[in-house]
C-alpha cells in the first residue's frame, strides 16, 4: 500500500461492556474537567493576591525604609 493511502476497515463491533467502558471513561473525564474548573474558580481570588505580592516584593523595599 502507498504512503498515505487509507485502507478500509469493516466497523468492529462492540461488546455491552466495551460500550459501558467507553461511556464511563467520558464520564470521568468530564467530572475531571468539571473539578478542575471548580478548583481554578476558588484559586482566581488567590491568584490575583500572589501576583500582588510578588509585584511588591519585585519591588524592593522603598516604603519605610529608613
Amino acid at each position: 500500500m502507498a504512503y498515505g493511502a487509507t485502507s478500509r476497515q469493516a466497523p468492529t463491533t462492540l461488546t455491552a461492556a466495551e460500550r459501558e467502558w467507553i461511556r464511563r471513561q467520558g464520564m470521568t473525564a468530564r467530572a475531571l474537567a468539571e473539578e478542575q474548573r471548580l478548583v481554578r474558580g476558588r484559586l482566581a481570588p488567590t491568584h490575583d493576591d500572589v501576583a500582588r505580592v510578588r509585584e511588591q516584593l519585585r519591588r524592593g523595599p522603598r516604603r519605610f525604609a529608613r
